[in-house]
Parts: structure tokens; sequence; C-alpha cells
């Protein structure tokens, strides 16, 4: 094992499995399609963006679509606004809904979790030097695990959110301390030892060899429609077996572990906020022809939990009078 973890390690044999990994995406054979219960990401920061009233569309996430498995977010910037004054009303109602409706929670906390601009760090910590900001930090993670310990609802801590894909969004997450997320893992391990720790990475752009061995599980994002500056509108070319031969080879040296599709992106990637995009452009981005490919996709990559991401979205194109998404996943999910 140890053998396997140092050569997992080496720089020439990450270059060999990225050439593997690109030989695999082009070849597309077919595997068997699994059926899953989706869980969805649920943001109140994304759904007031979106001017939607963030109790209302949870709710209707719940009971409209039948969604029994959340990730909900902890947010430093709005838990703690003002330096060591926490305030944690927004996240209680969410958690008290979710006991209400028999739904299982995800709760992401650190200062990189779901949602632009990848990092949410009070305005106060960022006039912090690094270490100082980190044991800002460090008290943040270990209020918000105290806080919810108990709850049952809370089945699973993600800790951070990628924080091995440093490259995306670095001008509004600074550095990353691999030693840091290692003490917010010790501070679950500590307080509610019991409950799993998950670690989260990119799909696309990782070989997921760091991620993988850190935690008790691990997850993956999942992005079939992208866009950036250069090219507006890109389909990628990763099949689903780039995530079966890569989840093989981190098994065979971490050993098996529970793996989610954790952001199943059903939602449009733009290069300015939602709410300035008309929705013409919106659905020629994601509509419910991108969106069955999309789950077709990810239901041949052998992941058995899959949770998606565009809920709130979905909310706000049914409360304009374009409901055709909503209604897909809500029947999809009855499957």
């Amino acid at each position: 094992m140890k053998f396997f973890k140092k050569l997992i390690k080496n720089r020439i044999f990450q270059v060999a499995l990225i050439l593997i990994v690109v030989f695999i995406a082009l070849w597309n054979w077919p595997q068997e399609k699994i059926k899953t219960n989706y869980g969805v990401t649920f943001s109140a920061k994304y759904a007031r963006e979106l001017k939607l009233d963030p109790k209302e569309t949870l709710e209707s996430i719940f009971t409209d679509l039948g969604v029994k498995k959340v990730r909900l977010v902890a947010y430093w910037d709005e838990v703690e606004n003002q330096n060591g004054k926490l305030d944690y009303s927004d996240l209680d109602w969410q958690i008290e809904m979710a006991k209400k409706y028999n739904v299982e929670v995800i709760l992401s906390v650190g200062k990189r979790v779901p949602r632009w601009p990848e990092c949410h760090i009070p305005y106060w910590a960022l006039q912090l030097e690094p270490a100082a900001q980190d044991e800002a930090l460090l008290k943040f993670v270990k209020e918000t695990i105290v806080r919810y310990k108990d709850e049952d609802t809370v089945k699973v801590w993600q800790i951070e959110n990628e924080p091995f894909f440093g490259m995306y969004a670095k001008q509004y997450c600074g550095q990353f301390n691999v030693n840091t997320l290692d003490k917010e893992i010790a501070l679950v391990k500590e307080n509610d030892p019991n409950a799993p720790v998950l670690i989260t990475d990119s799909g696309e752009l990782s070989l997921w060899n760091y991620a993988y061995g850190k935690g008790d599980q691990f997850g993956s994002t999942f992005y079939v429609y992208v866009a950036n500056y250069w090219f507006d509108d890109i389909r990628s070319a990763m099949s689903h077996n780039v995530y079966r031969f890569k989840k093989t080879v981190m098994s065979l040296i971490y050993g098996e572990k529970p793996s989610y599709l954790i952001e199943i992106s059903i939602e449009p990637w733009l290069t300015k906020p939602i709410i300035n995009t008309s929705f013409n452009e919106q659905l020629s981005r994601m509509n419910v022809k991108r969106a069955k490919t999309v789950l077709d996709i990810a239901s041949q990559t052998g992941f058995t939990e899959q949770y998606l991401w565009g809920a709130e979205w979905w909310f706000y194109l049914k409360l304009h009078g374009k409901p055709e998404l909503w209604d897909y996943i809500k029947e999809v999910n009855k499957l």
C-alpha cells in the first residue's frame, strides 16, 4: 500500500495516468445505467441572489420535488459577519426544515464552500495574516460542528469544497494550506467522531489522488456543458468511463469508500450572473434536452450517490413561467 501511495505522487506516473484518462475519455463504450434518487445542493445565499424567498424555495424542493437528500452550506461570511459574533439563524431554519421533512443533510463548512466565488471569507478575516485567518477559520469550523453534531438529520460533514483544486478562483481563496485542512478534519473527529468526513474534488480537472485519500467519503463534480471567456459554450469530451477508471484506481490505492457525484450540473455555465442573462440565453445553455444527456452520462459512471446542482435556478425558472426543467427533475426523481 505504501508503494502505491508513493507511486501516485510520482510526477511521471501522474503524467502517464493523465494520458490514460484522455484515452479513456475518447473511448466512450457504454456501461450499465444505475437508477438513483437524486439529492440536491441548496444555497440560501444563491436563492437570495436570484431574488427568491429561500424558505419557499427549500420547502418546494422538499415537498414538490420530493428530494430526500440535501447538501447545505455554512457560509463563514454570513455566520460570522463580525469577528466573534456568530449568527446561525439562517442555517438553523434550514436544518429544522430538513428535520421536518425527514431529509438527510450533508453539511458543508470551511472557507471554500459551494457557490461562486468559491471562498466565502468575512471581510474582517481578509485583513488578517494567513496564520491568523486560519486560526479564525478553525474556531468557526469548530463552533459549527459543535452546534449541529447532535442533529440526527446531519449525516455527513463536508470539509471545504474541492480544496485541492487550487487553480480555480485563487484570487478569492488565496494560498491553500493542507495542514489547516487536516486540522479541520481533526475537529470533526474530535467533536463528532461517528460522523464521516467528505472531501470533494474536480471531476474533470483533477486526478483525485489527494482528495480521495483524505476523507472517509469522496465527492466528485460532474460537468458536461461548460463555458469560459475564450470559448463560449463547450461540451466536455469526458466520458462516463473516465470517472469509473479514476475511481477504480483510487479504490485500489486507498480502499473502497462511499463516493458521490456531488455536483451534477443541471444549470447553465455563464460568464455573467444568471439574473443579468436573458431567459433565451439561459435555456440555450441548459434545458431538458441537455439535462437528459447529463443524467444519462452520470447514470453510467457507477456512482450510486448523485446530487444535482441548480435547484434554485429551476425554481427561479418555474416562478417565471418556465417550469419544464423543474417538472422534468420532479418526474425523474419519482422513477
